[in-house]
């Protein structure tokens, strides 16, 4: 859910550059700096913003950048100079008496920012302005999720190697149940062999219980499954990244299970690796909407 996009327009008297970043979050999170005068409009330019990027944590910003303005090239003495004589007839209309202005307290008044805002034209937004505005941070979410698009892209030929991984290591682990098998049975032979008072009623029940505990047959059923159903979803070109985030759990259930029933060392050495790969997909899926 990482993206970038901006966009200008020139309105009434100035320019306006709306730039978005996005990092993953769980949520839509919007943390947006706009001027003064647009706050009445801000809960419409936030639900521009959900709608259009949906999850994550959002920064917005607007800068805006005077047109032809008097002082928009002048200089930095020139601009002192235009302060100091605002501050100064200030000075002259409310305290009548400039002369007694000490050093120090004139340094504080010219530190003093709001003195100077006071002084400064402020931006007076007209109704198309703000509609041209809206269309403008419209531009910069296309751009964004322009963006995510690209990086989805990636994503989703590293979450299908990832999974093929996954895929790949159940029939490696139905070549193993062979040769585990064998093992077994040959060690039941001999156990057999060692006991003199042997039970057959104790020892049916003991042989039904092993092997209810040892087959995987289900467990490798549902994780193909589950494998095939998240491959489907994330090829579905719809916002499934909450969905794939709950398929992920159901197959690392299976792949927990696998491991806890599979009692033979090459068939854990698979599951070590299935769960490394799937470790990895969750990590991506953070990214996915």
């Amino acid at each position: 859910m990482t993206g970038f996009g901006k966009a200008d327009i020139n309105l009434t008297g100035f320019k306006a550059n709306w730039e978005i970043r996005t990092l993953n979050s769980r949520n839509i999170d919007i943390n947006i700096k706009l001027d003064n005068q647009l706050r009445p409009f801000e809960l419409t330019l936030r639900k521009i913003i959900q709608e259009g990027l949906l999850r994550g944590k959002v920064d917005v910003s607007l800068a805006l950048e005077p047109i032809g303005s008097k002082i928009e090239n002048a200089s930095v003495e020139e601009a002192f100079d235009k302060r100091l004589e605002t501050m100064m007839a200030m000075l002259g209309k409310h305290l009548g008496r400039k002369g007694d202005l000490s050093a120090d307290m004139a340094w504080q008044l010219l530190l003093k920012e709001d003195l100077w805002n006071a002084s400064e034209e402020g931006i007076v937004w007209q109704d198309k302005d703000v509609v041209l505005l809206q269309k403008s941070l419209e531009e910069a979410i296309a751009q964004t999720m322009e963006f995510r698009r690209a990086e989805g892209e990636q994503i989703h030929a590293f979450l299908d190697q990832e999974l093929g991984c996954i895929e790949g290591a159940i029939p490696e682990v139905e070549q193993q149940l062979t040769q585990r098998s064998q093992l077994l049975r040959e060690g039941l032979e001999r156990h057999m062999q060692e006991i003199k008072d042997l039970d057959a009623n104790r020892f049916e029940q003991e042989f039904l219980y092993y092997l209810d505990k040892w087959d995987v047959t289900e467990e490798l059923v549902r994780l193909s499954a589950h494998c095939a159903y998240f491959r489907t979803t994330m090829d579905g070109g719809k916002i499934t990244g909450k969905k794939l985030q709950f398929i992920t759990q159901e197959i690392g259930r299976e792949i927990n299970t696998l491991g806890s029933k599979a009692s033979f060392a090459p068939i854990q050495h698979l599951v070590v690796n299935m769960k490394e790969n799937l470790e990895k997909i969750k990590e991506q899926l953070a990214n996915v909407l």
